[in-house]
C-alpha cells in the first residue's frame, strides 16, 4: 500500500459534491434496500468525472494492492474508503475516495473498521506498519511496531485481501520481471508492487 499525496478537491465536487450528497441521502434514508448508482448529471457520472483524477494520483496503481495497469484488466471501481451505505455524507467526499482494482473492492466490500489505514494520510510510510517476506511475496505487520500498529496492519491486510496466496504469487512474478529488465529501460512505476521491489534485498529474495 504505496502511500501518495492528494491532489485538490475536483471542480466537479466543489460545484456538485454538496448537491450530489442531499440527493444520495435523501434516496437512501427513504429506500435503505435499493441499489443506486452514483448520481448522474451533465451526461456523465460522477465515476466518469472523478476517475481520471484518481488514476493520475497513484499513477495507474490501485491504492491499497499497488497493482498495475488496471485500465483494460479491471473495471477500475472508485473506492469509498468509508462505506458509502453507511457514512452517507460522505459518498462525495474526496478525500473518501480512491482508486482501486476490483478484488480489492470486493474484498473490502461494505466493510468498516476504524482501523483501517489509509495511503494519503499525512506520514503515512509503509514500513512503520508492515513488512515483506521476501522469500515468498506475502506482506505482513511490522514485527518491530506495537500491538495496536500491528492490530492496524493485520486489518488493513485483511480487508483488502492483501496478504492472499494470489497477490503473493504476483509479487514473485513482478520482482522476476523486474530483475529481467534492463534497468536503464525500466520505471518503477511500470511495475505493481512497488515498495514489493523497491525494498527487496535479491541476497534474501527466491525468484525461482
Amino acid at each position: 500500500m504505496r502511500g501518495f499525496v492528494r491532489s485538490a478537491v475536483p471542480k466537479i465536487l466543489v460545484e456538485k459534491g454538496a448537491k450530489w450528497t442531499l440527493q444520495w441521502i435523501d434516496l437512501r434514508e427513504n429506500n435503505a434496500n435499493a441499489n443506486f448508482p452514483w448520481y448522474s448529471s451533465d451526461k456523465k457520472s460522477a465515476r466518469e468525472w472523478l476517475l481520471p483524477q484518481l488514476r493520475a494520483m497513484t499513477a495507474g496503481h490501485c491504492s491499497f494492492c499497488d497493482a498495475f495497469p488496471l485500465e483494460g484488466q479491471s473495471i477500475e471501481p472508485i473506492e469509498h474508503f468509508r462505506p458509502k451505505s453507511k457514512f452517507l455524507s460522505l459518498a462525495y467526499e474526496w478525500g473518501n475516495l480512491y482508486y482501486c482494482c476490483e478484488k480489492c473492492q470486493s474484498s473490502k466490500g461494505e466493510q468498516w473498521s476504524d482501523d483501517l489505514l489509509a495511503p494519503d494520510v499525512a506520514g503515512y510510510c509503509w514500513s512503520d506498519w508492515f513488512e515483506f517476506d521476501y522469500t515468498t511475496g506475502h506482506v505482513r505487520p511490522n514485527a518491530f511496531a506495537d500491538a495496536h500498529s500491528q492490530n492496524r496492519a493485520n486489518v488493513t491486510i485483511r480487508l483488502y485481501g492483501l496478504g492472499s496466496r494470489e497477490r503473493a504469487r504476483r509479487r514473485i512474478l513482478e520482482l522476476k520481471k523486474w530483475t529481467s529488465t534492463d534497468s536503464q529501460a525500466r520505471s518503477i512505476n511500470d511495475f505493481s508492487d512497488r515498495d514489493y521491489l523497491e525494498r527487496n534485498n535479491p541476497e534474501k529474495s527466491s525468484v525461482a
